[in-house]
């Protein structure tokens, strides 16, 4: 290594323009190799300055770090992203779970998963001879056991959620069409890059204003229909849940 071609951790940070703490956190989690060492300093050289950018492109495009982390330095092959993506699917299928595994996780009955299958409420990740199914499925049954414990029959409540995925549909099919029309084909999109990158910001915030739109239209529908003895007692129940404290956290992870 000669010292053109050599950096400190500091003028590496600079060169690859992120921090140190960044550059060492990379470090820990493997993504880029170890210094060599000059007594106790450390030394890094133009293959460190390649691999950041290579991370910081990947990470652009909508790749997570522990989806980079995949790739081992040794297998690019100058076709980085396709690589990736092939590596990323074989790893979601080996991480996958069967429809035992998610009644076990969820401490609820295989009969009860498949239920949610056939109903169309729970979808498979692969086609396969048998179903796989990632981890949020796992949560997804266990709102539906909280809401039946809550005391709504677990058929009305699945017969509800079909009509539901039945019916929206048409609202997807329409959002789909705005963004087509007015995103897709009315912006500069240069490349499946750039076409990631809006999606990647955008549907959290899709995500978020459905969450909110219909948890002020329970809300507000609910205490329009209050009556009884206890009104009361159920109207300030819904308004201690006003839509404006409401807060939808969505993200990447």
């Amino acid at each position: 290594m000669n010292a053109e071609t050599s950096y400190s951790v500091e003028d590496l940070a600079l060169k690859a323009e992120i921090s140190v703490d960044t550059i060492r956190y990379y470090q820990g989690l493997g993504l880029i190799s170890p210094p060599q060492k000059n007594g106790r300093r450390a030394i890094y050289d133009e293959e460190h300055v390649s691999r950041l950018e290579e991370i910081k492109k990947l990470a652009f495009e909508g790749f997570s770090l522990r989806q980079i982390s995949l790739l081992k330095e040794e297998t690019l092959d100058g076709n980085t992203s396709e690589d990736l993506k092939h590596l990323i699917a074989e790893d979601t299928k080996s991480r996958s779970l069967s429809r035992a595994e998610v009644a076990e996780r969820a401490s609820v009955p295989e009969s009860l998963v498949a239920l949610l299958c056939d109903n169309g409420l729970l979808q498979p990740l692969f086609d396969d001879e048998e179903p796989r199914f990632d981890e949020s499925s796992v949560s997804m049954v266990e709102a539906g056991i909280a809401i039946a414990n809550a005391g709504v029959p677990l058929e009305e409540l699945v017969s509800l959620a079909q009509y539901h995925s039945s019916n929206v549909n048409e609202v997807v099919d329409r959002a789909i069409g705005l963004f087509e029309e007015h995103i897709k084909e009315g912006t500069e999109v240069s490349s499946e890059k750039d076409l990631a990158i809006i999606m990647k910001d955008l549907l959290p915030s899709v995500i978020r204003l459905v969450a909110q739109h219909f948890h002020k239209s329970l809300v507000t529908r609910s205490l329009e229909r209050i009556d009884g003895h206890n009104k009361t007692i159920l109207s300030n129940a819904l308004i201690a849940s006003d839509p404006e404290n409401l807060v939808v956290t969505c993200e990447w992870r």
